[in-house]
């Protein structure tokens, strides 16, 4: 026996060390058949009993690492920890039973009773607290703090914190479980967060969740992909997919998919659990059916300002626009429906419902559809014509305007299509004048001059602009006419009224001798 600077102390003690040096094996078969394993301490009855060739062991307690042949760089701490251990290197195993089924698992600190107690192979798992990682048997990667967390894990790279949080997870992985009861039920869900007391709780298969808040999402199943931030936001979500719920009690009703709800207590309402693709904003919205989203319960709702004093206000950065653009309802569109009433807005910009005052006006998108513009001018493109103010009662053909009341404006021009129209033929050769007997005869029969239509005429047909500036020019000319004739009749008579004048004066003068 070549071993140097050992401390045998107990029956038993290294009694196979042949060539081990600088081991301390105390207690009745410490460090029994140790032959050349070096700096150990072994204290405790049977404790590292079956090393052989390990190193840099330290066993405190009775039976701790009691089969460990060459594993090394371990700590095993009280009764039985660490006590199938064979080759597992750099395990540290506080409390009884802690680690006791390891065989081959490395870098694994448990610390409690108990604590991994079923790990064999598993390895990197860090456990904290009595029975926490307790029945895994290969589980690696794992971090566990808290009485009862993870029990039965085997499941890769999860971090469990609280009193039975993770309990009862099996396969699943990466996940954060953090709360008392966290994540308690999961067996196989994946990449789940839970924060909070009973976070998550019934959660089974459910994966890709984050549950923040107690009792968050608590009533999980299989859900997949939901966020639920806030004090029981989430409450009675069993299967539903990719829900998000912000804020205390948001979505405690929800049962269905794809939903938002954002505020204390948003909500779907208890009779309509299962909807889907809603958005609930603001405490205490509420909806009721599928594919809607609510804005608070009865608030106001504002784009571009902060006080809104509407259900819906819309401020433009712009004066004179609404902020508000119809992208497929525009003036290109055509309908058929014919209405009274219409929505305008008044003096402080209220959007209101507003009547026409006659049944025969289209609606405002039928009557936009009528107008054209080229950049320039309006032009109507409708086959009648336009009327403008109330009691037009005949529109005669030919026509485009018919006005109530009259016009009103600085300047008006008839445009005249020929000079056919026009007045000029009364000063032709050959133009037919009547004489003033005759137009005095037809001006007692008649009551009006020749050619121009009688009051009768003109309240039924109207007066034609155009053509009655025709006729009154004609009548001028023929005026002009009758004075040129009777300007000649009176310098024939003043002619002939100085000829009998001067003949009148040579017989007096003839007379006076």
């Amino acid at each position: 026996m070549s071993g140097a600077s050992n401390l045998f102390v107990g029956r038993g003690t290294g009694i196979l060390n042949m060539s081990g040096t600088q081991n301390a094996f105390l207690g009745a078969f410490a460090g029994n058949k140790n032959s050349s394993g070096q700096n150990n301490a072994f204290l405790g009855y049977s404790a590292g009993f079956s090393n052989t060739t390990g190193n840099n062991n330290t066993f405190l307690g009775s039976n701790a690492g009691y089969t460990n042949e060459s594993g090394f760089n371990n700590a095993f701490v009280g009764d039985k920890a660490g006590y199938f251990n064979t080759q597992g290197s750099y395990n540290a195993f506080f409390g009884s039973g802690a680690g006791y089924a390891n065989i081959t698992g490395s870098n694994n600190t448990f610390l409690g009773s108990d604590a991994g107690s079923a790990n064999t192979t598993g390895t990197y798992n860090t456990y904290l607290g009595s029975l926490a990682g307790a029945s895994g048997s290969n589980a690696v990667q794992n971090t566990f703090i808290g009485a009862s967390t993870g029990t039965t894990n085997t499941g890769v790279a999860n971090t469990f914190v609280g009193y039975q949080a993770g309990q009862n997870n099996q396969a699943g992985g990466y996940n954060v479980f953090v709360g008392a009861g966290a994540g308690a039920n999961n067996t196989s869900g994946l990449g789940n967060l839970f924060l909070g007391q009973q976070a998550g709780f019934t959660n089974t298969t459910g994966s890709y969740n984050l549950f923040m808040g107690n009792s968050s999402g608590s009533a999980t199943l299989a859900g997949l992909g939901n966020t639920a931030i806030g004090d029981g936001s989430l409450l009675r979500n069993t299967a539903g997919i990719h829900n998000a719920a912000i804020g205390r009690y948001a979505g405690v009703e929800s049962q269905g998919d794809e939903n938002v709800f954002i505020g204390f207590a948003a909500d779907v309402t208890p009779a309509t659990p299962n909807l889907t693709n809603v958005v609930a904003i603001g405490a205490r919205a509420r909806v009721s059916k599928s594919n809607s989203i609510v804005l608070g319960s009865n608030a106001n709702v504002g784009i571009g300002t902060s006080a809104p004093a509407a259900k819906l206000e819309v401020v433009s950065s712009t004066t004179g626009t609404s902020g508000l653009r119809l992208t497929n309802l525009t003036s290109a569109v055509s309908t058929t429906a014919m209405t009274t009433k219409f929505l305008t807005v008044n003096a402080t910009g209220d959007v209101i419902l507003a009547t026409s005052g006659t049944a025969n006006v289209r609606a405002a998108a039928d009557v936009e559809s009528m107008w054209s513009s080229d950049g320039k001018n309006l032009q109507n493109t409708n086959a009648g014509g336009v009327i403008i103010g109330p009691g037009v009662g005949q529109t005669p053909a030919g026509y485009r305007l018919y006005v109530a009341d009259g016009v009103l404006t600085e300047k008006v021009k008839v445009a005249v299509k020929s000079s056919n129209d026009w007045s000029d033929r009364v000063f032709e050769k050959g133009y037919y004048l009547r004489g003033l007997k005759d137009v005095e005869t037809y001006i007692n029969r008649e009551k009006h001059l020749p050619g121009i239509p009688s009051a009768e005429e003109v309240v039924k047909e109207g007066v034609d602009v155009g053509k009655m500036q025709a006729k009154l020019l004609e009548k001028v000319e023929e005026l002009t006419l009758y004075v040129i004739e009777l300007k000649k009749q009176n310098e024939a008579l003043t002619q002939k009224s100085k000829q009998l004048e001067n003949r009148v004066n040579k017989l007096q003068a003839k007379a006076r001798k």
